[in-house]
């Protein structure tokens, strides 16, 4: 799915543009005084034209090495029109009906950011200029699961903790555009992974509120003790993202495979003292995107689906082992007892 699109549309079928308004408005005294002469008033004068540039319904990347787009009506390409960036040459365009089919002639980095161009135009020489950007096309996405979440910044001298998200791969692939996004009330973030060959069994930690040290780099190789910073682990991948951190007591996670996609895991933790239905916000938007991926107990979303706890710095939630979903899959950790890259201690009794 794409993230962002801009159109530029020019009609030049029939009598459009300027010419056919100078033409109108010379016609104007000339049909007024004809007016009395007309036999039916209702007879049209000037032929029917279509106006109307073609409309984009749907684009996106049909592959690793295509993109495709589904117009209102029958086009054509524009040749010359089409650009990729960034891209090593031209795509190459070709028209099926209401489909219009760009082939980039290799496969695009997985995840990657990307950004096409060109222009369609229908039978009548309307046309659309289009830009849609897009990552991309991962064919093997990394299965993930949600392990363990630091949802604020703990300032101990001795076990400092700043937000995190920690993952562990259950299924081997690239990691090129799998996404997590996270919200609060008030606002929504967003991260996609770079394309990164991954096995099972390896945990992965996203850093959600860097200092800026030199030292917090994205492991992308095969050092994986190549990252410094605070909760950098020497045993696992680290990432480092600086959108912004998890809510401190209320919010919600999701985990995607590629962007637009189903939500295929998710965490959703709320503040104990909280009761009844969401607002109508950010948070309860991002919510409503779970589906599957954490049942609801009823038709709309209510802080009783969340994890409830008391918040606190100086514990983070925990997966329990297995595929559980939901409220009951989570726990509190321990005071201290965080384990960014590592197997989590088991909850207490």
């Amino acid at each position: 799915m794409c993230e962002h699109a801009c159109f530029r549309r020019r009609g030049r079928g029939g009598l459009g543009g300027r010419g056919a308004r100078r033409l109108r408005a010379a016609a104007i005294p000339f049909l007024l005084g004809l007016s009395s002469c007309l036999p039916d008033p209702a007879s049209p004068i000037l032929p029917p034209a279509d106006l109307k540039p073609p409309l984009v319904l749907e684009a996106g990347p049909e592959g690793a090495s295509s993109f495709l787009l589904r117009f209102d009506e029958a086009v054509e390409p524009v040749e010359g029109s089409f650009g990729l960036e960034p891209g090593p040459a031209s795509p190459a365009a070709r028209a099926e009906g209401d489909f219009l089919r760009l082939e980039f002639g290799a496969e695009l980095e997985p995840g990657a950011d990307y950004a096409v161009t060109g222009e369609a135009e229908d039978g009548a020489g309307n046309a659309t200029r289009f830009c849609f950007s897009f990552a991309g096309w991962n064919g093997r996405p990394a299965a993930l699961r949600l392990s363990e979440a630091q949802a604020a910044k703990n300032s101990s001298a001795s076990r400092p903790h700043r937000d995190f998200l920690e993952l562990v791969v259950e299924e081997a692939g690239n990691l090129g555009g799998v996404e997590l996004c996270w919200a609060n009330a008030a606002k929504r973030f967003s991260y996609r992974f770079r394309g990164v060959e991954v096995g099972a069994g390896e945990y992965l930690v996203l850093h959600l509120a860097p200092e800026g040290r030199a030292e917090e780099i994205d492991e992308l190789g095969a050092d994986l003790a190549a990252s410094g910073g605070v909760d950098a682990s020497p045993g696992a991948r680290d990432f480092w993202c600086g959108a912004g951190g998890l809510p401190d007591a209320s919010g919600a996670v999701a985990l995607r495979p590629r962007p637009g996609a189903p939500v295929a895991d998710a965490l959703f933790y709320a503040d104990s003292g909280k009761e009844g239905a969401l607002g109508d916000d950010k948070l309860a938007a991002l919510v409503a995107e779970l589906g599957e991926a954490w049942p609801l107990g009823g038709t709309s979303a209510a802080w009783e689906d969340a994890f409830r706890w008391k918040p606190s710095t100086a514990r983070s939630l925990c997966r329990r082992p297995g595929s559980e979903r939901g409220a009951e899959a989570w726990y509190l950790g321990e005071a201290s007892s965080q384990s960014p890259g590592g197997p989590n201690d088991p909850p207490g009794e």
